[in-house]
């Protein structure tokens, strides 16, 4: 039997929360004398499930993101690119133009300029030392268990804060989803 519900947070009760995935199809383009050099991949992978969270697996639905896209598109959000979630390294911003984000069949790609970066943080993008990050507030989400005990978390609908590249992730960073999730049980 499985039981479902879903849940639409007030946005005064959302905490913040990160995830970090692979880094994969990173393309890094050098700069010339006409062009900035661009990092392009992804930072979040639609219906793709996560490690287990303490208790949970999670996995984000196509269009998650689109809602803080919009507003930033809008003008109404400015969502930045930093290293390792530390708002003191700012990469770039959608307001800037420095960082463009997009969803589309595979999840949430970014293209960002690279001209903020150091030579070292663009030497391990180069390699294949990083992961994506992203940071997030919960605004729906739905919750299953299946009768094995099995628990599954959806996030239908976040506010996006940030996207970070990140070497060494503090994964899973799940404080405010096991909150979650004894909201729910």
């Amino acid at each position: 039997m499985m039981i479902s519900q879903s849940l639409r947070l007030n946005k005064y009760r959302m905490k913040n929360e990160t995830r970090h995935f692979p880094l994969t199809n990173v393309e890094v383009r050098e700069k010339s004398e006409d062009k900035e050099g661009r990092a392009v991949g992804y930072a979040a992978v639609f219906e793709s499930d996560s490690h287990d969270l303490g208790g949970f697996v999670e996995r984000i639905r196509k269009g998650a993101f689109s809602n803080s896209l919009q507003d930033a598109k809008d003008g109404n959000r400015n969502i930045y690119a930093l290293w390792s979630h530390r708002s003191d390294v700012p990469l770039g911003s959608t307001q800037s133009g420095k960082l463009v984000l997009s969803e589309d069949d595979h999840g949430l790609r970014f293209d960002m300029d690279t001209s903020r970066m150091t030579d070292a943080q663009l030497d391990a993008l180069r390699d294949g030392d990083l992961q994506m990050s992203f940071g997030f507030a919960v605004r729906e989400q739905e919750w299953r268990e299946d009768k094995e005990g099995n628990i599954d978390r959806t996030l239908v609908e976040v506010d996006l804060y940030e996207v970070s590249f990140v070497i060494s992730p503090a994964y899973p960073d799940t404080e405010a989803a096991l909150r979650s999730l004894n909201a729910w049980r």
